[in-house]
């Protein structure tokens, strides 16, 4: 599946969600939508997680830090990561990976299309997901992932909201 699509009115700055499954991930971005109004995405500190208390155990955000070279543009380090998903990765060290990069931690699967996600919302400035199937992981989880810019202005993105929801098979 390709990442979240246009809105209904075709431009980029209205992002649609395309064929998501997860209430929890339509949920977050309704919110994240509300809080931008005319802007293509909100700050963090608009962000209330008190707000959307129900969906933030299935959260994390990722800060993003500039690095040089080639390679990569950008690392991305967990600010916060929800009860249920420190929960998910109770049998890694570290369970939570809170203050640590996204890809020094270890993962029961390969972690680059969450990197090319996060990737792909740096260059799009737009929200992106991974659909079930995306990851390989376990044919046990069926999971999708979405991911929503943060930012204090348009030009740059400064945070990544990422939500994460079981769903289930078709």
């Amino acid at each position: 599946m390709p990442p979240i699509g246009r809105g209904g009115d075709g431009s980029p700055s209205s992002p649609g969600l395309g064929a998501v499954k997860s209430l929890r991930i339509k949920r977050v971005f309704d919110y994240w939508i509300a809080l931008r109004r005319e802007r293509m995405y909100p700050a963090w500190t608009d962000v209330k997680l008190m707000d959307i208390y129900d969906v933030a155990p299935f959260l994390a955000v990722l800060d993003v830090e500039a690095v040089g070279g080639q390679a990569r543009t950008a690392r991305f380090s967990f600010r916060f990561c929800g009860t249920w998903l420190v929960e998910g990765r109770s049998n890694l060290a570290p369970a939570d990976p809170t203050g640590r990069f996204l890809d020094d931690i270890a993962w029961p699967f390969n972690p680059r299309p969450l990197l090319a996600a996060c990737d792909r919302v740096l260059e799009g400035r737009r929200p992106a997901l991974l659909a079930v199937g995306d990851v390989d992981e376990s044919v046990y989880h069926q999971r999708e992932r979405a991911f929503f810019p943060l930012g204090p202005k348009d030009d740059r993105v400064t945070q990544i909201l990422v939500c994460v929801d079981e769903v289930g098979a078709d």
